[in-house]
């Protein structure tokens, strides 16, 4: 009998312990509640005031085709002769011959890129326009050798890197990726093409981009002006990834192909949009009151019928409960919701497009008791134990909001531009910068990584955890907290964990505890790119006593640098301390032939 209510008991704690995990589970019918990518058939926009509008695929694909009927009547009552072909007006596109396995390039008009085959040759200078034919392409990041996908309906052009075994070469929101020829159009670089700029403008560093096939303008803030003192207030920035600026296409394209930024405006001081790569797991300044505020005064009469109405404690609440920050993710439910007023969000209660994929979103969306619900299971089932969790989902890229490269956009959305857009929403509050703008320390974890081990102390001895298993992680943003000198002069940086840290072993199922959930890495593995305003202890960057790429130390980097890696991986002489730090030119904690290329490179370009 005794044994027999043991047995009872034991069956009633592994019950319990199943069902703790489910207390915040959406509520949600025909959706695959697994770690695969969310295909989102919608996307936001967002106007220069602030405005945001969602559209639909299928809504915009018809404007398009009515669009591109209208625009060849047009043309057809122009002429009825075929236009004169001179250099001037032509650009090169690129298509795919499958039946011979070649790559044949034809000249198109610049406006529309229709083309009439004409002759053959390589672009060199080139642009990617992504195919708008389809819902989304795939694609596979150099770095890394993960999968991903975007969507030319949300962000048509990219930078074309060049053909490499038999893929087209692009880069787009930061990734480097290898895509099939027959998903882009590649054309020659003209002044007077569309592609994607930066401008200082009224204060603000804006984003404009193209999507869809009629090359439609988007916008959005990624900083304020005084983030980005290099650059001149009403000058056009080419750049794909939003951290190196050019003020010419072609020295950019010739930079990313060579594996530099050297002829970047601000070579040594890459900008990092501050909302888009802080961590989830960091707090907002803001109360709940202020958010209800935020709400109110966006929608002034029309406060009480969206279903942000009266949310702003839920959010704190779930911040504090689940380690998800409030006003991050109170911008991802503005910019998914329409600030709570989008049919989802009003018939279904679902703030965040959660389940929205395939070809009706609407159906597809999950729907949820009440918009409470809504908010705590982003907070927990979506974010916390979903794509914050390092240890076993595979979605993780990083904690931050992100972008094509790292961060919740690799596997949020088909929108390249998700990221930044549901950041950007916090630059639309205030003139002025908010008291937490920059308030953190934020440092990138340079290279790709798998493994990488997260210290209970500042010891090389002490335990640890590892934070990264399921898939590699390119470049990866941390909260540095503090800096810390172990007993051998070793610099470490205290850092906030993206998943909570119980007993040693990561566990992404217990709630988050923000002064339990710390730990140690060595400072020489992180790059500081942002100085917070509002640590106690602004980190020394250890990285600037010596220069990555100058294995030898003369202030250089010369061809006796690469000679030096290539000894040294030949295994005919040894590098320690700096130079073995610096000979890392990926930061991946190894020397290979990959950093002796990318010295190369740099003595090249």
């Amino acid at each position: 009998m005794k044994g027999a209510y043991k047995k009872v008991i034991l069956m009633s704690i592994l019950t319990l312990c199943l069902l703790i995990p489910l207390i915040y589970s959406p509520r949600i019918e025909a959706i695959d509640d697994g770690i695969g990518d969310m295909i989102t058939d919608y996307f936001t926009v967002i106007d220069d005031e602030g405005n945001t509008e969602i559209i639909y695929l299928n809504e915009l694909q018809g404007e398009q085709e009515i669009e591109k009927e209208v625009r060849a009547l047009e043309e057809a009552t122009v002429t009825d002769s075929e236009p004169e072909t001179t250099e001037e007006n032509t650009v090169m596109m690129v298509s795919n011959e499958q039946n011979r396995g070649l790559t044949s390039y034809s000249l198109a008009s610049s406006a529309h890129i229709q083309a009439e085959p004409v002759t053959t040759r390589a672009v060199t200078m080139g642009i990617a326009y992504i195919t708008t034919s389809r819902s989304y392409i795939e694609y596979k990041e150099v770095e890394t050798g993960n999968t991903g996908y975007t969507a030319g309906s949300y962000g048509v052009d990219a930078a074309y890197l060049g053909s490499y075994n038999g893929k087209a070469r692009i880069k787009i929101s930061g990734v480097v990726a290898d895509v099939d020829p027959d998903d882009v159009t590649v054309v020659s670089y003209a002044s007077d093409m569309d592609v994607s700029y930066y401008i200082v403008s009224d204060g603000y560093l804006l984003h404009r981009y193209y999507y869809g096939s009629t090359h439609a303008l988007g916008s959005t803030r990624v900083g304020f002006a005084s983030d980005v003192p290099y650059l001149s207030a009403e000058t056009k920035y080419y750049s794909y990834d939003g951290h190196y600026f050019y003020t010419n296409y072609e020295t950019m394209l010739n930079d990313y192909r060579n594996d530099t930024y050297s002829h970047a405006v601000n070579a040594s001081s890459p900008h990092y949009n501050y909302y888009q790569y802080l961590s989830h797991r960091s707090k907002t300044q803001l109360t709940g009151s202020d958010l209800n505020q935020i709400v109110s005064n966006q929608l002034g009469s029309g406060y009480s019928s969206s279903k942000l109405y009266n949310l702003g404690d839920v959010f704190i609440s779930s911040q504090n409960q689940f380690g998800v920050n409030a006003l991050l993710a109170f911008g991802v439910a503005v910019n998914e919701s329409n600030w709570g007023r989008s049919a989802i969000a009003q018939n279904k209660n679902n703030l965040f497009g959660h389940g929205a994929v395939d070809e009706d979103p609407y159906a597809q969306a999950g729907v949820y008791s009440s918009p409470e619900d809504s908010v705590k299971s982003h907070a927990y089932s979506f974010v916390s134990k979903g794509y914050l969790d390092s240890a076993t989902d595979g979605r993780y890229r990083g904690g931050h909001l992100g972008d094509k490269q790292g961060g919740m956009n690799v596997k949020y959305a088909s929108d390249p531009y998700w990221g930044e857009k549901a950041a950007a929403r916090i630059y639309y509050l205030s003139s002025e910068p908010l008291a937490e703008h920059r308030a953190m320390t934020i440092g990138i974890l340079g290279g790709s990584h798998q493994n990488v081990k997260y210290y209970a102390s500042a010891s090389y001895s002490a335990s640890y955890v590892t934070v990264v298993r399921r898939a590699a992680v390119e470049d990866l943003p941390v909260i540095i907290l503090d800096t810390v000198q172990d007993s051998s002069g070793n610099t470490w940086y205290k850092v906030q964990s993206d998943v909570p840290i119980i007993n040693g072993a990561a566990d992404c199922y217990a709630d988050y505890d923000y002064d339990r959930d710390v730990a140690y890495i060595p400072a020489s593995l992180v790059t500081t790119v942002i100085n917070g305003t509002g640590n106690s202890t602004t980190p020394s960057d250890p990285t600037q006593s010596y220069t990555k790429g100058d294995v030898n130390g003369d202030g250089r980097i010369t061809p006796a640098d690469y000679v030096k890696v290539k000894n040294y991986i030949m295994e005919t002489s040894t590098l320690t301390g700096e130079a073995l730090e610096a000979a890392d030119m990926n930061g991946d904690g190894q020397v290979t032939a990959a950093d002796y290329v990318r010295i190369k490179n740099i003595i090249m370009s």
